[in-house]
């Protein structure tokens, strides 16, 4: 019986009460050391590097799908990319100013590219032509966030 296999409601309520927890504990980390420090141990527990990855790798699906003239896969790759992003998204602040506003401003023109060209209904669409100005535009700030990591010894 597929009831059986529910857990109960209190298990369910302690366990949501737990990750909400260790959600709100994560913005209340505090790094140590030098900037540079501060920015590794932060690159690490947030798989910042990984999560640009991600993001990077479906801009270049997107721009292989418009290539193909495939408006399904268009869209199912910009909807990955804000699906993407949004994860990266939720490690910000980062302990440097400067890489929080680079990664941020990204980070939104990739989900506003993205909400764009989910939505296109055809391949000449202007949401997909504005869609793949705005994801320029948006790898330009991550170039410079990925130049910030590098110099603090992220890789």
């Amino acid at each position: 019986m597929k009831a059986a296999l529910r857990r109960p409601l209190g298990e369910t309520a302690v366990l949501v009460a737990v990750l909400l927890t260790a959600v709100g504990l994560a913005g209340c980390t505090s790094y140590t050391g030098s900037k540079a420090n501060q920015v590794r141990q932060w690159a690490s527990l947030s798989s910042v590097s990984a999560n640009d990855t991600l993001v990077a790798q479906d801009i270049a699906a997107i721009k292989r799908s418009v290539r193909a003239k495939e408006l399904k896969d268009v869209t199912s790759n910009c909807s990955g990319l804000v699906f993407d992003t949004g994860t990266s998204y939720g490690n910000l602040p980062a302990p440097d100013n400067t890489l929080t506003n680079e990664l941020n401003v990204a980070y939104e023109d990739f989900v506003s590219a993205g909400s764009s060209c989910a939505a296109a209904g055809t391949l000449n669409s202007g949401r997909i032509t504005s869609a793949l100005a705005t994801i320029a535009l948006g790898v330009v700030s991550l170039d410079r966030a990925t130049r910030i990591l590098a110099a603090d010894g992220v890789h």
